[in-house]
């Protein structure tokens, strides 16, 4: 069953593969813009998205703070297998904290290398 399923899924994607190769692209050089919708709709959004940015970044700073004082914590406590947790905590909170930090590089990087200008 899983070999028949996968087959047909190998089927059908070459076959999409092949359709399009010979299609246009419709999209070709349209960019997305939101001034058509006006200035107070632009100004809007882009509040609402510094505050839920900020938001998330206070959260994140908190998390990441009390991430290291856990570890700080095991430390003088001397409980090794909570050092071992607090350590993993830390290093996932500091990198989440690294990435809504630079949420903004991250996007448009991405932004950057699907349009591939």
């Amino acid at each position: 069953m899983t070999l028949a399923s996968a087959t047909l899924g190998m089927v059908l994607m070459t076959a999409g593969i092949a359709s399009a190769q010979g299609a246009e692209n419709p999209l070709n050089g349209v960019t997305p813009n939101m001034n058509v919708f006006g200035d107070a709709l632009n100004e809007t959004w882009t509040r609402v998205a510094a505050g839920i940015w900020g938001a998330v970044l206070a959260v994140s700073a908190v998390n990441l703070i009390t991430a290291l004082y856990k570890i700080r914590k095991a430390r003088s406590g001397g409980y090794q297998s909570e050092l071992s947790d607090s350590m993993d905590a830390a290093k996932t909170a500091t990198v989440a904290f690294g990435c809504v930090a630079g949420a903004g590089v991250i996007v448009g990087a991405i932004l950057f290398v699907v349009n591939g200008s």
